[in-house]
């Protein structure tokens, strides 16, 4: 403490020695008249009132009742520190002469105060109140041994000097009443503050009993909420010189404990705080092994977090950056790297650093962070962000090579540059065809692992090969992708009247029994109920085509388990800290892009696979003469040939114009990154761009676009059965032909059979237009309205599909082939 804040408790030095003697009369005579009359100080004289009342008052100023002055009927003397804390009140015998009395009066308070600051020194000394609380006690226990010192002294004057007045008396102990009323005032504050929360909690604990468990010390008269009280009536009673330098005293004292914990934080990434006082708790139970396992940890954010409520104002607006700079180095030291100590710089090198700290966003008064580490904590903090977010962003983009492992992981999870990817689905196509339950993973791996070390394949220079892994899921695309929509509350009701009647009264869709038509009810959206890649259209579209097409092996719409290539998924072995950024959360968001790209390759093979058949097979290539014949395959060959371009352009669509730039911005934006961070906040918003672009996040979309492909993927099953009816359309065209000698006309030859036949076809096919064509459209008008509510992109998606207004001026009789 300064010497300017010592001279509030000394009285001026104005004893004399020369009348000692005639003092010691005084008293003398003095005690002999309170032998007379111990009770009624009235009777004394007015000098012996005087001595008499200044005894008094030294005892009474160390919390010693005296004979004149006693303890309030009021107060309550029990030893129960609550009570105590608030003071011990005095009253002054009602026979003192009047002037006196005032006087005296005026100095009780002193004696007031004393009990309630020795009280609170003693209560929240305590251990389990902190080391802040420790701090400041020590420092108001050393303003109240001068406290004593000056009772010494003023005892001393009192003895010594004959011309020792009450008037004297109050002259030098008025300064100290000050100061003494500033303290008691403060741990009044402190008090009740703890006493409010305490409440608050107690309130709390009949509502939930695990909070029975807590601290019964609140958080806010503990560490930063102390040093908050104290910066606050810094500020507020700043106008008072005397107040403003005891503040900044005992501010300076109680910080020295925080000042340390916070230095030990951002200059080791360390946390020693065993009482919960500090602005940053640590949950241990947050483990960064959980990266790899759980999808929904957050080890980044959890691991360690402010206490909101405890932080002092003063560190407020330093708060991200003093989280952030232990964060890093807290990671750092995770990775087994060892952490250099803080150089000591000379002033220059302090001066030069000091002009480039940015203040222009703290406002905070400067008293309170000069009191703070001698004012240099705003400096410290910046250089250990700096510095901490500088070792681990080198350590994440040079030592770890973090955008080599996004492009490894492009490759495989994107299929950029696929070559090894089809190799490999050639060589477990076999294995890839059964049940999800029956592929053996480990053939798969070794089929992969084969194909990844072939020197032809572009992948077998990457050296993170290694990483890649196979795996099945339990679940389908679209159900996993609806259950995650669900779950984050990203499912929003879309107006009926937007979209969802326009095409039904603009389409002319057959209501007749066992028609696809009759699966669409309402806006066309059913609930997944069922495992695969589009459930809720499986069923019924199955069911509605076993009535024209017999030994469906789908009939009956119960649940179909998941084949191999629908369930086939990567994964992606990442190590600390990378797994902070490739963390198991953005992990799934690459695998579920990696499905939906998968399936579409895979829906365009098939489609590709009939086309091949169709074009080699000798029943398709050769026309049959016959013109309705000839008419119901032209329509088949469109159908097909739609649903291909659909599928291309939107394959074309995910990859080059949602995925490809999608990274380009991702490797412009890790070009000029300054904080790990950022590097976070970038990757995280470019898969949740790609999903949100690539339709994976809106449910509507998601259920149109599975209809679509699933209607693609039946049609694909159903060759064999069109072309087991090609067949025999043709095998009765040539019955009929030689019933009549092969005399009539082939093109215009008919029977009551075959054109039945020939009906029943037209009529399959034409579930599969309808179906087809009505989803299309429902497809292109949602994609337009959410164009405008979610993104523009989509308006890429709806030029693909419908680049010549074939689908928005069309009916559905007029895209027949007839």
């Amino acid at each position: 403490m300064t010497e300017k804040t010592r001279t509030s408790f000394k009285p001026s030095s104005s004893s004399s020695t020369g009348g000692r003697s005639n003092n010691i009369d005084k008293r003398i005579s003095y005690s002999s008249a309170a032998i007379k009359d111990l009770t009624n100080i009235g009777s004394l004289s007015l000098q012996l009132q005087e001595y008499a009342i200044i005894e008094d008052l030294l005892f009474v100023m160390m919390g010693i009742e005296g004979k004149y002055i006693y303890v309030s009927r009021s107060s309550n003397m029990s030893s129960d520190k609550e009570n105590r804390i608030k003071g011990v009140e005095y009253v002054v015998d009602k026979s003192l002469d009047i002037s006196l009395k005032e006087l005296t009066e005026r100095i009780i308070p002193l004696a007031t105060y004393y009990t309630s600051i020795d009280a609170f020194i003693e209560m929240y000394s305590a251990f389990e109140y902190g080391f802040v609380n420790h701090a400041l006690c020590a420092a108001i226990k050393g303003l109240l041994k001068e406290y004593l010192i000056l009772i010494t002294q003023l005892e001393h004057q009192f003895r010594t000097s004959p011309s020792f007045t009450l008037q004297k008396f109050w002259f030098h102990v008025h300064p100290t009443l000050h100061t003494m009323s500033n303290i008691h005032s403060l741990v009044m504050e402190i008090h009740e503050v703890g006493q409010e929360a305490l409440e608050s909690e107690d309130d709390e604990m009949l509502i939930l009993e695990e909070f029975a468990k807590k601290s019964a010390i609140p958080e806010q008269v503990k560490g930063g909420g102390i040093l908050g009280i104290l910066a606050e009536r810094l500020t507020t009673m700043s106008g008072d010189p005397g107040t403003k330098k005891l503040y900044i005293y005992l501010l300076s004292k109680a910080s020295q404990p925080y000042v340390s914990m916070l230095h030990t934080w951002i200059h080791h990434g360390e946390i020693q705080d065993p009482y919960e006082e500090f602005m940053i708790q640590e949950r241990k139970n947050v483990r960064k092994e959980n990266l790899k396992e759980d999808f929904n940890d957050s080890y980044w954010e959890q691991r360690y977090t402010p206490r909101e409520g405890t932080i002092p104002p003063f560190l407020t607006p330093f708060k991200n950056k003093i989280l952030l700079a232990g964060k890093y180095l807290n990671v750092i030291r995770e990775c087994g790297i060892p952490i250099e100590e803080p150089k000591k710089e000379n002033d220059d090198e302090n001066n030069e650093k000091s002009t480039s700290v940015d203040k222009t966003d703290v406002n905070v008064n400067s008293d309170v962070l000069l009191a703070m580490d001698g004012g240099k904590l705003v400096e410290s903090i910046e250089i250990a962000y700096k510095r901490a977010n500088r070792t681990l962003l080198d350590q994440l983009l040079k030592g770890q090579q973090l955008l080599a492992r996004l492009r490894s992981i492009k490759r495989y999870f994107f299929l950029d540059q696929s070559d090894f990817f089809t190799h490999f689905l050639d060589l477990a196509s076999t294995e890839l065809k059964k049940p999800s339950s029956q592929v053996s993973l480990t053939k798969l791996q070794s089929l992969l692992d084969l194909v990844l070390r072939n020197p032809s394949s572009v992948a077998y220079a990457d050296p993170f090969k290694e990483d890649v892994k196979v795996e099945m899921s339990s679940v389908g695309l679209v159900d996993q992708l609806l259950r995650i929509i669900n779950v984050a509350g990203m499912a929003e009701p879309l107006p009926t009247s937007t979209f969802s009647r326009g095409p039904r009264e603009t389409f002319n869709i057959r209501k007749e029994s066992g028609r696809i038509g009759e699966e669409i009810d309402g806006d066309g959206y059913e609930d997944a109920d069922r495992l695969g890649y589009a459930p809720s259209l499986a069923g019924s579209v199955a069911s509605s085509l076993a009535g024209s097409i017999t030994g469906s092996s789908n009939s009956g719409g119960g649940k179909q388990a998941l084949t191999g290539i629908e369930a086939l998924s990567l994964d992606y072995t990442v190590t600390f800290p990378l797994s902070l950024v490739i963390s198991r959360k953005a992990l799934t968001k690459y695998q579920l892009l990696f499905r939906h790209i998968l399936y579409l390759k895979h829906v365009e093979q098939i489609l590709c696979s009939i086309w091949t058949e169709h074009f080699k097979s000798y029943h398709w290539r050769e026309s049959s003469g016959h013109l309705g014949i000839e008419a119901w395959k032209n329509r088949l060959y469109v159908l097909r040939q739609r649903m291909l371009v659909f599928i291309q352009q939107f394959a074309y669509y995910v990859t080059n114009e949602v995925l490809e730039p999608q990274w380009r911005t991702l490797e412009a934006n890790f070009a000029k990154v300054s904080t790990v961070d950022q590097v976070l906040e970038y990757h995280t918003d470019f898969l949740d761009t790609c999903l949100k672009e690539c339709m994976l996040t809106n449910a509507k979309l998601l259920r149109i676009y599975s209809k679509l492909v699933y209607v693609c993927v039946l049609f694909a099953n159903y060759t064999d059965k069109f072309t087991k009816s090609l067949i025999s359309l043709k095998n009765q065209l040539a019955g009929i032909n030689s019933n009549t000698g092969g005399n009539n006309n082939t093109s215009t030859v008919s029977s009551p059979s075959l054109q039945t036949t020939i009906e029943q076809q037209e009529r399959t096919l034409s579930k599969f237009e309808d179906n087809f064509v009505y989803h299309v459209r429902l497809l292109i008008d949602a994609l337009n309205f959410y164009s405008a509510t979610e993104t523009v992109q989509f308006l890429c998606l709806v030029v693909r599909l419908d680049y010549n207004q074939h689908y928005s001026q069309n009916s559905v009789g007029s895209a027949k082939i007839h």
